[in-house]
């Protein structure tokens, strides 16, 4: 990294030697609504076809200084209202500009979708942008939250803090195929392999804009772009500089199953940004959050989801889906100990085996041993983990322009989260923190960036591993289940009574009274209870000490350093546009062996290269645009991979407001970190990654694999009539995606249609599987079972459209709605394993708003609908039901005390849902908060 930072260094040095001195001009006005008459806040103003600009203060003015002498033309542009180029004859007039608010779609420029500027019709991907006003229009308590309003996204929500968008399909508790990149760095967690939602991310109040390129956008970004990339952008330093400040206060859990009484919540941000020069400026923002999050407590039966009647008291063996430690690593199953039991009594009274007498009693005893599986009691999730989410976030940036058109930052940030999530088990992400940084070097042609980001899981913990510890910390599982057989056995053969029997033979075994408290014998253990002291000293020593010491709690250092750039050679070639890109990766996975198969002290590092170039020309007056797009990727693990893209978008109209596009490509992702290098003890079944440094270390290269009959690992066994199963080894996931769309203006530009149809077709998917190695009595609990990962052959395809409808009003109320469908074509048919589409069919949203419907007072309505479907996961698979939202906000702003005053709520009707199975019960948030901006005059990007 030294020699990377000396590198940039250079450039900065070389590149400044081309900036000479030049005369500076200053050109002057104001801006203001003209309808109003209200000074306009943050109107961009550039020299026409520059880079060269400024924008409006708190008063409107602006001061432009520019080396260019008049005449020149300006390019006034502001979001919602009609773009001007004014000409300037004269740098000492004092302009006097008025701004016409201005009702027309589909004229916003987007830059993901082909790495340069261009007009969303012109895009020859599905993409979805939202602006600096759309943001504002979002009425869920945070930006991030509201990312389900775009046309084919999914959410799936762990809890306040912790969301995953997804788009077409194939979704899981941590979403491996999407990208996220926030001002140019990838904002992954080293470690988990993918983004955890907006934790490590940017203040609400620093971003400018975001942009979801829907489907597989791996050829430019790299690999994990199979199902999009997310990108976002914060706001420039030079463009919006003073003090700006966030303050929000809401109300969760109401009417909460799990939480008595409201609960609050508080989130804070600051953003700061002062250019001292024309040359120099310097951003820092931070942010608070605290709240009690909602609770996941689903108390269904795995046994029987379905089967509603099934609690502790009814069923032996229970085992609740948000309960731990019910799921023991010592199972007892009766019909697997009556014989055993027979004839201890048998010896005790003295009948021979074989006798009347024996038979007597073997035909008394033995219908009291059916096929019933006993579990011990556990605990509620709320028991084990702390119900507070909290979220700490600091940034700072150093911006310097080098020249006229080069600009040199150097950026740092950090964050700190509090929250639970669902992977392979149920976590609590305590304290987990990360740091990040980069050096960038970069023009309007190219850019030069380093990267890095680095780990730590703070005091984080598996609650279902620390449930299994705490069983056996306060009473070994043999000593537990022993005394449950004596007690059973007992009443249940005097009485004939098995509820009763059952019943009896808990509460001898936990030695607890579990209504009162009360201990039954004070000289033996007994069930430690949530709150008392030794729950806590017991639950505090298991949480403390690392999984590899015996405890529960996760140890994850890693770290991801990236050097990258990209060229564009519009300058060297006219007759067409053409970028060329690298980026090399270093991975070095640090778990100290707790969840990953490192050894402590060495860990796991891995090197991954890419490069990409693309092609664009157009063609019939530019009517008609091709693009060719192809990446190489190189993973030191994993065989090379190639990704072409070839696209057409044309426009059928003179006009060009109708755009018809196509487009077929290739994406893949190398196998996440979890997915090589995970080893895990989730309780029944053990998680392995799927490199054979994984494998082997279980002796899969030895002893025979058997497929299990289904995913469930207690009721489910297994098949050994066809013999064993080869694994095949772990690769890459790849996917050939075909697109079509269409967006075409109507009504003056106050209607928008956007549509598309894709099919994907999956080579060498990822899937899971789960095998057992069989122990002498084949199909107890003596098998050894396994969750791995592996790469199939067959054949897996999606297909799925969407359509958005928007439509301005005369009046400026925009009204949105969309809807998208996902369907799985072709599935994975084979025992055991899964597919993993864990998406609805349909989803849909009605949005209604306006920023201004009468001069400072802005409202907005959004309806969120999808239907049920089944969910298929590590931690359990079950249907997730079909849900409804609907979230609402007005807002007034108070020009005098630059401040905006907002009130609203998601999901205001509460109705709580869950996006995944075992996740949080999502229920309304209520908010009211205020924004204070205060945008200063920045000083234009040029020399003195």
């Amino acid at each position: 990294m030294k020699a990377i930072f000396y590198l940039i260094i250079f450039l900065i040095f070389v590149l400044n030697l081309n900036s000479v001195s030049a005369q500076s001009y200053e050109i002057k006005g104001k801006i203001t609504d003209s309808k109003s008459g209200e000074p306009m806040i943050g109107v961009h103003i550039t020299i026409k076809n520059d880079i060269y600009g400024t924008i409006t203060g708190n008063d409107g003015v602006f001061v432009l200084k520019t080396h260019i002498p008049p005449p020149v033309v300006l390019h006034i542009s502001y979001v919602g209202f009609v773009s001007q180029d004014i000409e300037v004859t004269s740098a000492t007039t004092f302009l006097d500009i008025k701004m016409e608010e201005q009702f027309l779609l589909g004229q916003e420029v987007v830059i993901s979708a082909s790495r340069v500027e261009e007009n969303i019709l012109r895009s020859p991907v599905s993409i979805e942008k939202m602006n600096l006003r759309d943001l504002k229009q979002i009425s869920t308590a945070n930006f991030y939250d509201g990312l389900y309003q775009l046309k084919g996204v999914d959410m799936n929500v762990h809890g306040l803090t912790f969301r995953l968008p997804n788009t077409r399909g194939f979704n899981d508790y941590t979403n491996y195929r999407m990208n996220q990149i926030i001002d140019g760095v990838e904002n992954i967690a080293p470690g988990l392999s993918f983004s955890a939602g907006n934790i490590f991310g940017l203040s609400q109040i620093d971003v400018k804009s975001l942009e979801m390129v829907v489907g597989a956008s791996t050829a430019l970004y790299g690999p994990g772009g199979m199902n999009g990339t997310l990108i976002m952008q914060s706001k420039d330093p030079f463009q919006y500089q003073g003090l700006s400040v966030s303050i929000q206060s809401g109300i969760m859990n109401m009417a909460s199953q799990s939480v008595d009484d409201l609960t609050p919540m508080f989130d804070v941000n600051f953003r700061y940004a002062k250019a001292f020069s024309n040359r120099i400026a310097l951003k820092i923002t931070g942010s608070y959050l605290d709240a009690t999050d909602w609770h996941a407590d689903d108390k269904r039966d795995r046994t029987d989801l379905n089967e509603l009647s099934l609690t502790r008291l009814t069923n032996p063996g229970y085992d609740g889906v948000n309960t731990y430690g019910d799921e023991s690593l010592v199972s007892l199953n009766l019909k697997d100990v009556g014989l055993q039991v027979i004839n201890g009594i048998a010896e005790s009274q003295g009948i021979t085996p074989g006798s009347l007498e024996y038979e007597e009693l073997f035909n008394k005893a033995m219908p009291y041993f059916p096929d019933q599986l006993v579990t011990r009691t556990g605990w509620t999730e709320s028991d084990l983990s702390d119900d507070k989410t909290k979220n700490l976030r600091f940034a700072g940036s150093l911006h310097y322009f080098i020249n006229e058109r080069t600009e040199a930052i150097a950026q740092a940030n950090y964050a700190q989260g509090t929250s639970v999530y669902t992977a392979q088990n149920r976590f609590t992400a305590r304290k987990f923190n990360i740091l990040s940084g980069k050096i960038e070097v970069n023009n309007p042609n190219y850019y030069v960036r380093a990267w890095g980001v680095t780990e730590n899981s703070g005091s984080s913990y598996d609650i279902g591993g620390a449930a299994l510890r705490l069983n056996e910390e306060w009473k070994p599982s043999e000593e537990w289940f022993s005394d449950y057989l004596t007690a059973y056995t007992q009443i249940a053969l005097v009485t004939g009574d098995m509820n009763n029997a059952h019943q009896f033979a808990r509460l001898v075994s936990d030695n607890r009274d579990p209504k009162t408290g009360v201990i039954f014998n004070s000289s033996k253990p007994a069930f430690p209870v949530y709150g008392t002291n030794d729950f806590n000293t017991m639950i505090n020593k298991i949480t403390s000490n690392s999984i590899s010491e015996g405890g529960a709690r996760v140890f994850d250092n890693s770290k991801i350093y990236q050097v990258e750039g990209m060229y564009n050679f519009k300058n060297l070639i006219h007759f067409m546009e053409m970028q060329v890109g690298a980026s090399n990766r270093f991975y070095f996975v640090n778990s100290n062996g707790t969840v990953f198969v490192d050894e402590p002290g060495h860990p796991i590092s891995i090197n991954q290269f890419g490069t990409f170039v693309q092609i664009n020309k157009n063609f019939i007056n530019d009517h008609l645009r091709v693009t060719g797009a192809f990446r190489f990727d190189k993973n030191q693990y994993f065989e090379a991979q190639y990704t072409p893209r070839f696209s057409l978008i044309y426009f059928p109209d003179k006009k060009m407001e109708h755009s018809i596009r196509g487009t077929i490509q290739t994406a893949y992702r190398f196998p996440s970190i979890a997915d090589q290098w995970v080893d895990v003890n989730t309780g029944i079944f053990r998680t392995i990654g799927g490199m054979p440094e994984v494998q082997n270390k279980y002796n899969f290269n030895s002893i025979p694999l058997y497929p299990m009959s289904g995913r469930n690992p207690v009721k489910d066994q297994p098949i050994t009539e066809d013999g064993p199963i080869v694994l095949p080894g772990l690769s890459p996931e790849t996917v050939a995606s075909s697109e079509i769309g269409y967006k075409g203006l109507f009504l003056g530009k106050k209607l928008f249609l956007d549509t598309y149809a894709f099919y994907n077709k999956y080579k060498g998917f990822e899937a899971v599987q789960l095998v057992a190695q069989l122990a002498e009595d084949a199909g107890t609990e003596k098998d050894l079972l396994y969750e791995t990962f592996f790469t199939t052959d067959q054949p897996v395809s999606s297909f799925g459209w969407a359509v958005g409808l928007d439509y301005m009003t005369p009046v400026g109320i925009l009204i949105r709605s969309n809807v998208a469908y996902n369907k799985l074509l072709e599935g994975i048919d084979e025992p055991g394993v899964e597919a993993r589409f864990n998406s609805p069919e349909y989803r849909a949203n009605l949005s209604i708003g306006h920023h201004a419907i009468i001069p400072n007072l802005g409202f907005n309505l959004n309806f969120h609908w999808q239907n049920s479907f089944m969910w298929e996961a590590s931690f359990g698979a079950g249907e997730i039901p079909a849900y409804t939202t609907l979230d609402a906000h007005i807002s007034y702003k108070v020009s005098a005390i630059k401040t905006v005053f907002k009130m609203g709520g998601s999901n205001i009707l509460n109705n709580y849902y869950t996006t995944s199975f075992g996740s949080a019960q999502i229920g309304g948030l209520y908010y009211i908060s205020l924004v204070y901006e205060d945008i200063m005059e920045y000083i234009k990007r040029t020399k003195n």
